[in-house]
């Protein structure tokens, strides 16, 4: 059985009922008028009726006509999903929802009604209809401001709903409008607002850090109380290194970590760390470990005043561990020169390159564009080949019984030399000579001679003044 807002012809109008107002006509009746009516106004309100079911929009159907209360639920539960997506749909056409007016009366309102309620925004009436698995909608329109009522039927799957009740509103919407559909908003391309990159990427080598700088703190502790007792020392390595673990996820949650950042605080740890171990050489454990934990500390936090001024690079970060490295084998070079003897072990002085290498690069990496890592290692890779070679070359100089103090020196500063000019060879070697070519201006310069200026004279004439010179641009 069909109803009268199922899609079918309605069924003759009962004797009491009243004449539609002349002024009422259908789409079908004046669809030129519909357009302009829409376009006249610049209403954006939109009221949506409560879907209306066969049930209360058919009361002349006959009674076989009528679902049972099963089917009743049913058609509900549909009418209900229908009245969200039009007023989601309404939404979507850029009008608010005016929802002081949804409260109906149970019955389908009159096209006069319609027409009424339409003269501050537009009025949607859904009516809704079941057939087994496929749902009958037909949604009645008024535009602002019109006295045109446009109507569209359909009938679809449950399972289309959503897109079909959409479809229906966006051709109401653009039927109103003169045939306009309203344009689809295409979002501008932006990867940005799209793919983001991940918070703290460095959260797992800030972890890693974190628990062995706990756990070698622990460790120092139990060793500065004069205690070799193996029920102490495990216990207090595990508990640093669980108070270790525990604040950098609190800092990586609070914070945005990155790779090169938790790299460069790992540097501002560890390598002064070891300086201060190889500097107290000499001194008890007792207080060596202490040193140790105490120049950490202090590295960590110069590190994180560091970071306050912004992000550092993966490049920035490999360039602060480089100085380290490379301050300790200088120091160590420099302490056996001033000895003049290459059969010790130069901790003093291995421990004070350290430090200081690392505080000088962790500055330069601040301070200075971040460079790619892959440059940074080929750069190290090539100071460390200078040094090798360096020594190689002046290997001659500590061979024989009588080798002195100068020929040590000698042999040292070569290495330190080399090192200096394989790191010259490395960064120029790795330079972006094709960027460089394209960015500069073309270069001209020539000799010339002849005159250079004049000097005028009081009574107008000039004195030419010759030379010689170079010209162009470089």
């Amino acid at each position: 059985g069909s109803t009268p807002n199922a899609g079918d012809e309605p069924p003759p109008a009962p004797p009491e009922a009243a004449p539609a107002r002349p002024d009422a006509k259908t789409a079908a009746e004046s669809p030129d008028h519909a357009g302009d009516a829409a376009a006249s106004t610049g209403a954006t309100t939109a009221t949506v009726l409560p879907a209306l079911t066969p049930l209360t929009d058919c009361r002349a159907c006959p009674e076989l006509h009528r679902p049972d209360p099963e089917s009743e639920r049913d058609l509900s539960n549909v009418a209900r999903e229908v009245s969200n997506v039009v007023m989601e749909a309404a939404q979507d056409l850029g009008l608010t929802l005016d929802v002081s007016a949804r409260a109906g009366r149970g019955e389908p309102p009159t096209d006069d009604e319609l027409v009424e309620a339409a003269k501050s925004g537009w009025v949607f009436s859904p009516r809704v209809s079941v057939q087994r698995k496929d749902v009958t909608v037909r949604i009645v329109a008024v535009a602002p401001g019109s006295s045109v009522v446009l109507a569209r039927s359909a009938e679809f799957s449950r399972e289309d709903i959503e897109v079909k009740v959409v479809l229906m509103m966006r051709d109401l919407y653009g039927a109103a409008r003169g045939g306009r559909r309203p344009p689809i908003p295409t979002p501008e391309a932006n990867e940005h607002a799209v793919v983001h990159a991940a918070r703290s990427r460095g959260r797992a080598v800030l972890a890693l850090n974190a628990a062995a700088l706990g756990g070698y703190v622990g460790f120092s502790l139990q060793r500065a109380g004069g205690s070799n007792d193996a029920r102490l020392t495990y216990p207090l390595i595990a508990l640093g290194t669980g108070i270790g673990l525990g604040g950098s996820m609190i800092v990586a949650d609070e914070w945005d970590v990155g790779l090169g950042d938790a790299w460069y605080l790992s540097a501002g740890t560890w390598w002064p760390a070891l300086g201060a171990l190889l500097v107290a050489h000499g001194e008890p454990d007792r207080k060596r470990f202490l040193y140790g934990s105490g120049a950490a500390g202090g590295g960590l936090a110069l590190a994180t005043v560091s970071l306050t001024f912004g992000g550092i690079g993966e490049g920035s970060a490999v360039v602060a561990h480089s100085g380290g490295a490379f301050g300790l084998l200088l120091g160590g070079i420099t302490d056996l020169a001033i000895q003049g003897r290459t059969d010790l072990t130069p901790s003093s002085g291995m421990g004070v390159g350290a430090i200081t290498g690392v505080i000088l690069s962790g500055a330069l990496a601040r301070f200075t564009p971040s460079q790619a890592s892959s440059r940074v290692l080929l750069v190290d890779l090539s100071a460390g080949l200078g040094a090798l070679t360096g020594a190689a070359v002046a290997s001659p100089l500590v061979f024989g019984d009588d080798v002195g103090k100068t020929r040590n020196r000698l042999w040292l500063s070569t290495i330190a030399l080399g090192t200096f000019i394989g790191a010259g060879v490395g960064l120029f070697s790795t330079q972006d000579h094709t960027a460089q070519k394209e960015s500069a201006l073309p270069t001209s310069v020539a000799p010339f001679a002849g005159v250079v200026a004049v000097t005028p004279r009081p009574d107008g004439s000039v004195v030419p003044a010759t030379g010689v010179g170079v010209r162009g641009v470089w």
